[in-house]
């Protein structure tokens, strides 16, 4: 095909086997989200480019819009494309705080857009699915906790196999590093966070000839940071950590307090929770629980899920203090993985239920009628249009397309029904083909 006519780079499109899957886990994640109390919100793709800037600096990868004819209006012009869901989720907060019900539980499901170098498993148009905890003032770590618990659900039900949420404490870090005398603190987790990417003997070269910790220092911080802890040992890892300082007695009481709100092991058979005194993620933005999850034996694609504690979501839209905790997954990054590795099964299978065959003009009014009746018991009904069509290309396309049954309605008004299988059930009367429908769970 032309160049002229392929979709731009980065701006993904899916198969209809591979849509269907995509919107099954959306469907999932609203479906756990809301088990929990949480209220999906959307908001809007556009937004002022101030609104969008980061301390009134433009990000190179945002999307500005406008329209073809110059507008009169240039301040009304200067909009962009939001390039992630937090701070248009903050703005609405303040917009909106006057109606809302604190502390606010939403979930978020929207395309986000940035415009960076696509590459595997990076896109310059994607998915994101958001949960997140806003209060007023004050958000207890239990929302920590709650937050970790309703993604562990909403990726176990996923069932794309086993995961690890590896959970931490951006206060523990800041203190191990005070603890050490060390007050070069943002480089130094810039390179801490680099960990999983590099290793520890790179980490520490780092540390002793670019940022000159001295070598016995370095050595020593890493006694306790990259540790990995699983739940039931938490308590006494914390135990053997000396609080010296304030940030390290919040830490370790922080996550003390979250470990023993999560749900007992096995409770979600596909998530596992572990104490990751390595993850260092969002230097600049969040204060306290962080986590990253990653797949088992995928680790190489990094985390599909993450997030973490801030003090206020929205300080700078209003003087209102407004901590939260929230958890993201990158939708489109993640089904690049699934179809990627085959962690589901892309085989096609629609949701229509069956395809009422057409064999001859004469039956079309009846095969129309009794398609009408099994779609008036819920059932999704797709009709065969073309009488010239065999039958046995018809059942073809039944099952290129995953459609579970074929039906005929037969000249004495009889009934066959036809599996993938090509297994052939028949059916005396319509009430026969109800009961036939009941056992395959179908009505």
């Amino acid at each position: 095909m032309s160049q002229k006519f392929i979709n731009p780079s980065g701006f993904p499109e899916h198969l209809p086997n591979v849509q269907r899957i995509e919107d099954d886990l959306k469907s999932a994640f609203a479906t756990r989200a809301e088990q929990f109390g949480y209220i999906k919100i959307e908001t809007a793709a556009v937004e002022y480019m101030d609104t969008l800037a980061s301390e009134g600096a433009i990000g190179k990868e945002i999307y500005r819009i406008g329209r073809a004819q110059a507008e009169e209006d240039m301040e009304e012009a200067e909009r962009g494309l939001h390039f992630d869901l937090t701070i248009p989720f903050a703005r609405y907060t303040a917009q909106n705080y006057n109606e809302l019900e604190f502390p606010f539980k939403r979930f978020q499901i929207q395309k986000v857009w940035r415009g960076e170098r696509p590459q595997k498993g990076r896109f310059r148009e994607f998915y994101q699915a958001d949960v997140d905890v806003v209060a007023n003032e004050v958000l207890p770590v239990q929302f920590d906790a709650e937050v970790a618990t309703v993604m562990a659900s909403i990726l176990d039900s996923f069932a794309i196999g086993s995961m690890t949420m590896h959970i931490s404490n951006r206060k523990l870090l800041s203190g191990l590093l005070e603890a050490a005398g060390i007050t070069m603190t943002t480089s130094v987790l810039q390179a801490i966070d680099k960990l999983d990417k590099v290793g520890v003997v790179e980490v520490q070269r780092i540390l002793i000839e670019d940022l000159e910790v001295d070598a016995k220092v370095a050595a020593s911080l890493f006694e306790t940071v990259g540790k990995i802890v699983p739940t039931n040992e938490v308590a006494a890892f914390l135990a053997t950590i000396p609080n010296t300082n304030a940030l390290l007695a919040e830490g370790t009481a922080e996550l003390n307090e979250l470990f023993s709100a999560l749900p007992t092991e096995g409770v979600y058979k596909n998530v596992a929770f572990v104490l990751n005194t390595g993850i260092a993620r969002g230097l600049d933005y969040y204060t306290g629980t962080v986590y990253e999850t990653t797949i088992d034996g995928f680790e190489r694609y990094g985390s599909i899920c993450s997030g973490g504690r801030y003090a206020d979501l929205a300080s700078r839209f209003t003087t209102k203090r407004l901590p939260g905790v929230g958890m993201s997954i990158g939708l489109s990054r993640l089904m690049a993985i699934i179809t990627q590795e085959q962690l589901l099964d892309l085989t096609p299978r629609s949701k229509t239920h069956i395809l009422v065959c057409l064999l001859s003009d004469d039956a079309r009014a009846t095969t129309r009628a009794i398609s009408q009746e099994l779609r008036s018991y819920g059932l999704n009904v797709e009709m065969n249009q073309r009488s010239t069509v065999g039958l046995g290309k018809q059942l073809d396309v039944a099952k290129a397309k995953g459609i579970g049954l074929g039906l005929v309605c037969e000249a004495d008004s009889t009934f066959t029904v036809y599996t993938l299988d090509e297994q052939k059930h028949s059916c005396a009367t319509e009430a026969e083909l109800k009961i036939f429908l009941k056992k395959r769970g179908l009505i």
